[in-house]
């Protein structure tokens, strides 16, 4: 939905080229509306609390080789993802949701460490 509508609305004919995406201002109520749809895109893919029931599950069921590329690659790519596009698309609403996500990492960061003896098994 946030590649329709950023494309959409982004200029005067519909477009899928990302360089004419950048160039384009949009209003700040826009790019908030832009930038929750791409968090929370990326939020699942990341996986981000509490989007990410679908790890656990995938991790378990699938083959050594496929845990291995999807945790070396294909969770890294929402990060990448989440830099690359709502930084770089959407720079106001970043300077807004800049803020809340630190705390929200600091935060998470803080509770999965305290809780690291119950998660690892040796």
């Amino acid at each position: 939905m946030g590649v329709l509508g950023v494309g959409v609305y982004g200029s005067n004919e519909p477009t899928s080229n990302f360089e004419t995406s950048v160039n384009q201002s949009y209003h700040v109520a826009l790019e908030i509306i832009f930038y929750n749809g791409f968090l929370i895109a990326f939020a699942v893919k990341l996986p981000i609390l509490p989007l990410h029931t679908w790890l656990p599950d995938t991790h378990g069921e699938t083959h050594y080789s496929t845990c291995m590329l999807l945790a070396g690659m294909l969770l890294k790519m929402g990060a990448y993802e989440l830099i690359r596009i709502n930084m770089e698309l959407l720079p106001h609403a970043h300077s807004i949701f800049s803020p809340w996500l630190i705390s929200f990492n600091a935060r998470h960061t803080t509770n999965c460490s305290s809780k690291r003896n119950v998660l690892v098994h040796y």
